[in-house]
């Protein structure tokens, strides 16, 4: 047994302390504070007096034990124990707020919430399918879908706005806070009109691909650096005779009206709308695939709703094609990127 004496830390006095002594109140007008950087500017935004406001502050301080915010000419800044508390101030305002939408949601009959993050590819093909299947099998569920590029997903991922985030990974990093569940594997892939001259052929050369009229997101679009990047790896140019838009729905009408060509990315599933109308043209990209994952916190246990809603998504892509041709007819997730 060791005979050394135990030392009552000011830590553990405060894990005592903070449950019992901690005001909401107080915590609100830290987070205001903090965001504007000043007493006057958080009493306008809080509807109190500024006095009322350094009051709040000074209790909080008290109870915590430490100095929150340095005062200066032109405001405050928050201290080493500001910056330390505020993301977890933060959350605690994050979780009332979530906890609000559920109360609500939970009192309108709703028996269950998931809220999933996306990108328009490849997330348009599956998802709608995998959720039918969720909300089949779980009547009354709330699901909220968001579709925002990689990085917003992430950042959104992080401050708990949505619990699941579905993206390829070649277009981000996941720090070592995020949970990678892969789903399946897709390759970039050259798609044309089932009635477009070059349909029919069994064999296609890069020359004669780049003689056509082609559909193209911007250049400020991670799928055209996707593209971009690939072509580059192999030697390739780009197509010249471009169009160039940022919607998706008139990519796709572009590749399907206009006789147009566009880059797709090749999936293991074919859900897309129209997709009876599109064929794969017969030519590889020989590059390596891209895995389409879905992400969560490692901190926060996935719902059941998320696990099976990533379930689904995982089933879809092991199933066969329905109505899949032979190669070079091949139908598409997706027509076009993002």
């Amino acid at each position: 047994m060791s005979n050394s004496p135990h030392i009552d830390t000011p830590g553990n006095g405060l894990i005592q302390r903070l449950p019992r002594h901690l005001k909401m109140g107080e915590l609100r007008v830290f987070v205001a504070v903090l965001e504007h950087r000043s007493f006057r500017k958080a009493a306008a935004v809080l509807h109190l007096t500024q006095p009322a406001v350094t009051k709040a502050i000074a209790g909080l301080e008290h109870t915590l034990g430490v100095t929150l915010f340095d005062r200066l000419a032109s405001g405050v800044e928050p201290t080493v124990h500001g910056r330390s508390f505020a993301p977890r101030a933060t959350a605690i305002f994050d979780e009332l707020r979530r906890a609000a939408q559920d109360l609500t949601r939970v009192s309108s009959g709703a028996k269950g919430s998931l809220r999933v993050g996306t990108v328009p590819m490849p997330a348009i093909p599956f998802l709608p399918v995998a959720i039918q299947r969720l909300i089949g099998a779980h009547a009354g569920t709330f699901l909220s879908v968001v579709e925002e590029r990689e990085t917003e997903l992430l950042d959104r991922l992080r401050k708990r706005d949505i619990e699941v985030a579905i993206l390829r990974m070649s277009l981000v990093d996941a720090g070592g806070d995020l949970q990678v569940d892969p789903l399946f594997d897709e390759k970039l892939c050259v798609v044309a009109a089932r009635d477009h001259p070059l349909a029919s052929r069994t064999r296609l050369n890069w020359p004669e691909l780049l003689e056509q009229r082609w559909v193209m997101p911007p250049a400020d679009c991670y799928f055209y650096e996707h593209v971009h990047r690939t072509l580059a790896r192999l030697g390739m140019r780009m197509p010249q005779q471009m169009i160039e838009t940022a919607s998706i729905q008139m990519q796709f009408n572009l590749v399907l009206h206009a006789g147009m060509l566009g880059f797709g990315m090749r999936s293991q599933i074919s859900f897309a709308p129209g997709k009876e109308f599109l064929v794969r043209l017969p030519f590889d990209l020989p590059i390596e695939s891209s895995i389409v994952a879905a992400l969560t916190l490692k901190s926060h246990e996935p719902s059941p709703l998320a696990r099976q809603l990533i379930a689904h998504i995982r089933d879809l892509a092991t199933e066969p094609p329905a109505g899949a041709d032979e190669p070079n007819r091949e139908p598409l997730a997706a027509a076009t990127g993002y």
